[in-house]
This record gives C-alpha cells, structure tokens and sequence, in this order.
C-alpha cells in the first residue's frame, strides 16, 4: 500500500546553497601551548613556568614603543622571529622554550602577523650576560644595564633589557636571519613587479577601450551631419 501524505515544504534558499567543493575550509587552529625546550634533553624536566617572556615584539625596530618595543630604536632590529631569538639564547647558553603560537596582547598585529614567545631562564641569563656596568661620560649609569638585584619585576638577576640588546646585537650575524631576510627581500620584490604588471595591463586595456569608443563615436557623428534648410524667415 502505497502511503501519500502532504508533501515537504519547499526551501526557497535550496538554490544558495554552497556547494561542498566550493567551500573554504579554513586550516586549523595550532595549539598555542606547543612547546620547544633547550636544550632538548630537558624536554621532559624543564619547569619554564616561572621562566620570563621576550616577545619578538620586544627588539622590532618597526614597531613603536606603545605597541610593545623594549630597546631603543638604534637597538632594536627589524622583524626578528622567535626562532632567532632561541638560536642568539643558544650562543649564550641560556636555557629557554620556544612557544611558537601565543601572541602577545599589546601588540594586534603580532597574533598574525609575527606570532610567538621565548620563555627564558632568568638565573641562567645573569651568568650568561657578565655585563659590567660602567660610567658614561656624563657622569651617569645606564639604569637597564644594571644587575636586578633586588630581583623585582620577575627578571632575576639580570635586566631584560639588557639581555634583548645582547639577543638583537646576535641575531643579524646568524645564517638563518640572513638566508630569511634574503628570502623575504625576494619575495616583496616579485610581488612588486606583479603589481606593476598589473597596473600596466590595466592601463593599456583602458586605453584600448578608449580608443575603439572615440573612433566609434567620430564615425557617427561624420555620418549623420545635418544640413538647416536656407529660407525666408517668416514675419
């Protein structure tokens, strides 16, 4: 027996609907909490919860200071990576993780565009860092280069401004940095000779289209003159 009922409703949407081939599938979201230990064979025992951050924020010489940059301008460099940062703690043998997927809040730009911390060992960072305060000319002492030693601010025994003027003095000698910023450079050069490409493209169609309408529109207006009839004008 063959069973009629009322038919189902019509979906006035059905024909928007998206196809599922033609949908963007967005990748997903890495785990901010992924971590890299240095050195490797503490992976396991390295307690870097208590450890302080450094942002690569901290050393952009592109970013301003009310956007998160720590040193001065003539210190800072442009866009380091948090890569570059773990391999300059590396040459001072500091004990340190690498966080590549947390942003840093002060910064907006930097959850995209520059992501990751370096989480660093602050007692490890004093040995390491052996500054010797001196006297400038004027008679002063260079404040940020001065030992924390009333360990305030959670920096141990070291400034961490200090410390992100040794990390950017290193990075521009790496090979990586380099082989990355010669990359870089490369790349915005392509991108500029495709806009240039474009642009001129665009332009000389525009100038084509102009071209074929201005005779279009001569050859009308040359074969439909009209001639006024000559007469005595009426009174």
């Amino acid at each position: 027996v063959k069973q009629v009922g009322p038919k189902a409703p019509v979906n006035p949407l059905a024909d928007l609907t998206i196809p599922p081939e033609e949908m963007i599938h967005l990748p997903p979201k890495p785990d901010s909490n992924i971590t890299h230990v240095w050195p490797p064979a503490e992976t396991f025992t390295m307690d870097y919860k208590m450890f302080s951050a450094i942002y690569p924020t901290y050393l952009d010489s592109t970013k301003s200071i009310k956007h998160g940059r720590r040193i001065g301008a003539k210190d800072a460099i442009e866009d380091p990576s948090v890569f570059e940062i773990g391999m300059a703690l590396q040459v001072l043998n500091i004990r340190h993780a690498i966080q590549p997927y947390k942003g840093y809040s002060r910064d907006a730009e930097s959850r995209w565009d520059n992501l990751g911390r370096v989480l660093f060992d602050t007692g490890a960072a004093a040995t390491a860092a052996g500054d010797v305060v001196t006297m400038g000319t004027d008679g002063s002492f260079d404040l940020d280069a001065m030992p924390n030693v009333a360990g305030g601010g959670g920096d141990g025994g070291v400034s961490k401004k200090a410390l992100c003027r040794r990390i950017a003095k290193i990075i521009p000698d790496l090979p990586a940095r380099a082989k990355r910023m010669e990359e870089k450079k490369q790349a915005e050069e392509e991108e500029k000779k495709a806009r240039e490409r474009a642009l001129t493209t665009a332009k000389s169609g525009g100038a084509k289209g102009g071209a074929k309408g201005g005779a279009k529109g001569g050859g009308g207006g040359g074969g439909t003159s009209s001639k006024k009839k000559k007469g005595k004008k009426k009174r």
